[in-house]
């Protein structure tokens, strides 16, 4: 028999390949995205080294501050300080600052009352010895006098350093005697010891009032204080245009009522010399309430 030739072998199976085979572009991917990575860090690193430095931010000292910015400044401090006090907060925590202290005199038998300390004090804008030791070292503080000759009336402004005095016990009850002595070395018909923020017109810390008998101490106090209006922080409302329309308005009250409403708002009252009402030192806007409370019984137009 013929042989049958043996069947032919096809290819054998191929080899596993060892690793994944990849298209061209995606095996240069990883490199190309290392490079870029590279050259974004040189490109920061070279602009961070040509930079110029940072500047500092301007400085918030106050020796720095423009006469507006100072001015804006502390207009903002007395605002928030007054809204602590017409709302009950805690007010002695806060910087009082902005404000202006004013020691009003009434006239004496009609006219204008003169005194040494108000003289020295016009001409040199200070106060010396001979107006209060311990004031007298105040050196960051101005004094200015206005003289309302109409009225017959004269009202020293304390301001910067001597307004911060007053804000303290001492230098209070330093201002409130001073006001004592002139008062009672001029004989003027009343006198008054408050403080405000020097760009409002509102009377809102209310220290000492003096009359020569209780119906004008209560007149000097309502006249100075007023009817506080508005709500939260209120404003200075005139409780009659002049001093004289007050004072025949209080003169039907009894002394006993007007020293009743006043001790009430935790006001001491001293009858030497004529009658002085101050008002305490922890509840700064008792005075402005009083003289509310006072103007309520009075007929006034």
């Amino acid at each position: 028999m013929p042989k049958t030739p043996p069947p032919k072998r096809g290819p054998g199976p191929k080899k596993k390949p060892t690793g994944v085979e990849l298209p061209p572009a995606q095996r240069f991917a990883p490199l190309a995205i290392g490079l870029g990575i590279g050259m974004m860090v040189m490109i920061t690193v070279t602009a961070l080294r040509r930079r110029p430095a940072p500047t500092t931010a301007p400085s918030a000292d106050p020796a720095l501050e423009s006469p507006q910015q100072r001015s804006d400044r502390l207009a903002r401090a007395c605002e928030a300080a007054r809204a602590m006090l017409w709302t009950g907060g805690a007010w002695g925590a806060m910087p009082l600052e902005g404000f202006t202290v004013r020691l009003w005199l009434g006239p004496s038998n009609g006219k204008v009352v003169t005194h040494p300390v108000i003289e020295a004090a016009s001409q040199k804008s200070k106060l010396g010895e001979d107006a209060d030791a311990i004031l007298a070292k105040v050196n960051d503080g101005a004094v200015s006098v206005v003289r309302y000759e109409p009225k017959g009336e004269v009202e020293i402004a304390f301001s910067e350093g001597y307004a911060r005095a007053f804000f303290e016990l001492e230098g209070r009850n330093r201002f409130i005697g001073l006001g004592e002595r002139i008062a009672r070395e001029t004989g003027a018909d009343g006198a008054a010891l408050y403080a405000g923020c020097s760009h409002l017109d509102t009377r809102d810390v209310g220290a000492w009032f003096h009359g020569k008998d209780t119906k004008k101490a209560a007149a000097a106090l309502v006249y100075v204080m007023g009817r506080p209006g508005d709500v939260r922080t209120p404003k200075h409302v005139p409780a009659a245009k002049d001093l004289a329309t007050i004072q025949a308005a209080t003169a039907p009250l009894a002394d006993a009522t007007i020293l009743d409403l006043v001790r009430d708002d935790g006001a001491r009252t001293v009858t030497t010399d004529g009658v002085s009402i101050t008002f305490p030192y922890a509840n700064p806007v008792r005075a402005a309430q009083s003289s509310a409370k006072i103007a309520e019984k009075l007929v006034l137009p």
